[in-house]
């Protein structure tokens, strides 16, 4: 990294010690948790989406005919503290004046219910939403309701640069950093990151954010995600994101009340300092059955069974820290072949801990991703030959090559090759009928046929 990055992520490590906000009603950060008024603030929190126009904020319309009242009277009585309001759909600058009395009053609204707000905006990528992002931040300055700002949704998938270096993704955040602490001192900043693969390019141990924010679903997924933002960005993380779709047909609402309880555990277990779910209603707009379904509220606005049991996760009793997943290395019980590897420090030859791997089939339709052990040792299992690797780690640059791993005994065939996680059932690697995240350990087993790609250096950044 040169000189200019260093200094500038220097910069931002100071302003997060000499600016941090710690004025009565503010939420501030201290050591792995976030405060308020001197006490712990855990932010139970439910995603909310919202419409934008000119001059005005407003429930998203396939929520029905409630108003900001209804909705949030209804979620505060659930249990929820804190609200992520998603305004990042805009499709251009609101007017200014009139938009920010209405986002006001949203917020009015919001606190009356006692209810904090975690605000998601359009990403400043140019000039004109920049001047739009600082104006907001400027008018929710001195809102105690308003406790962070996320300057952008997942850039796995959001992220208009395709192959963005690590370096560019801190000077941007750096620069987002410096945009926030300028117009709202006093209140938090974070990016709301997807899978562990955002190592890759938005490096989570290295953002210079207030709390690292994450994202998780699928059930063979989320305890081993949650897993190693807890144990490997060294930073403050809250789950912003997580939620099972049901529609009480293919998957029993039960099954959502379940999750929601197991992954708020799983979330605590792995000292998470935050929990959120996706979304208040369901959206038959939607792309796919997870859109479709996630809701706390059905698409008619029918309550489901899982918002009972958001008041109740208050009263179970703390977690033991969680032990590593029994699918930590081979997440999606893929059975065909296995190769394995060692990561290491470039310089030093020391092994590197938590660094994650990539693997891609050669059609590039087909992506899996597993984690090195504290010898740096990796074994990453698929159902189809992996030819394209890519493979960072906290704190370290990235590296990208194409391989053919010679397996041994050679596979006559390759069942399920094509198998991507979205179409990959969880039921049956339950271990029991009333857990949805504890999993079979004898469903997990390597691949039938290895090979290896020896040591990989990883550079330091």
């Amino acid at each position: 990294m040169n000189l200019l990055p260093r200094l500038l992520l220097a910069l931002s490590a100071a302003l997060l010690v000499a600016c941090q906000p710690k004025a009565p009603g503010y939420v501030y950060v201290e050591g792995n948790r976030l405060m308020l008024n001197g006490a712990e603030f855990f932010p139970l929190m439910l995603n909310y989406k919202v419409d934008m126009g000119d001059s005005a904020v407003r429930p998203a319309s396939y929520y029905g005919e409630g108003t900001f009242d209804d909705h949030f009277a209804q979620i505060a009585g659930w249990g929820f503290n804190s609200l992520r309001i998603c305004m990042d759909v805009a499709d251009r600058v609101p007017d200014t004046a009139a938009f920010f009395r209405s986002a006001q009053a949203m917020v009015d609204c919001a606190a009356r219910h006692g209810l904090r707000v975690m605000l998601l905006t359009k990403p400043p990528h140019d000039s004109l939403w920049t001047a739009y992002t600082a104006a907001l931040l400027r008018h929710f300055a001195n809102d105690t309701t308003v406790w962070a700002y996320d300057f952008m949704n997942e850039p796995l998938y959001f992220d208009p640069v395709e192959e963005r270096p690590k370096q560019d993704a801190l000077r941007l955040a750096a620069e987002w950093r410096a945009l926030k602490d300028s117009c709202a001192p006093r209140q938090l900043f974070t990016i709301a990151l997807a899978e562990p693969i955002e190592v890759f390019e938005w490096d989570p141990s290295l953002l210079p954010v207030d709390f690292v924010e994450m994202h998780t679903y699928h059930p063979l997924r989320v305890a081993s995600e949650m897993y190693w933002y807890g144990h490997y960005v060294g930073r403050p993380w809250i789950v912003g994101e997580t939620g099972l779709p049901a529609d009480n047909d293919s998957v029993p609402y039960a099954y959502q009340a379940t999750f929601l309880r197991e992954s708020y555990l799983c979330a605590l277990s792995n000292e998470a300092a935050g929990y959120g779910w996706w979304e208040f209603q369901d959206c038959l707009e939607g792309t796919n059955f997870e859109a479709w379904h996630t809701g706390l509220r059905n698409a008619a606005g029918q309550e489901k069974p899982a918002a009972a049991e958001i008041r109740r996760l208050r009263q179970l009793p703390p977690p033991a820290p969680a032990p590593q997943p029994v699918n930590y290395q081979n997440m999606l019980g893929y059975r065909n072949l296995s190769v394995s590897g060692r990561i290491v420090d470039e310089r030093s030859h020391r092994p590197i801990e938590g660094a994650v791997i990539r693997g891609w089939n050669e059609w590039w339709d087909v992506g899996l991703n597993t984690f090195s052990d504290k010898r740096g040792c990796f074994t990453l299992t698929s159902n189809d030959r992996c030819v394209h690797f890519e493979i960072s780690a906290p704190g370290y640059d990235r590296v990208k090559f194409d391989a053919q791993p010679d397996y041994s005994p050679t596979p006559k065939s390759l069942p399920n090759q094509h198998l991507e996680y979205q179409q990959i059932d969880y039921r049956p690697f339950l271990a029991n009928d009333s857990s949805l995240l504890t999993l079979s350990p004898a469903l997990f087993d390597r691949g039938a046929s290895s090979a290896s790609l020896g040591t990989i250096k990883l550079p330091r950044l």
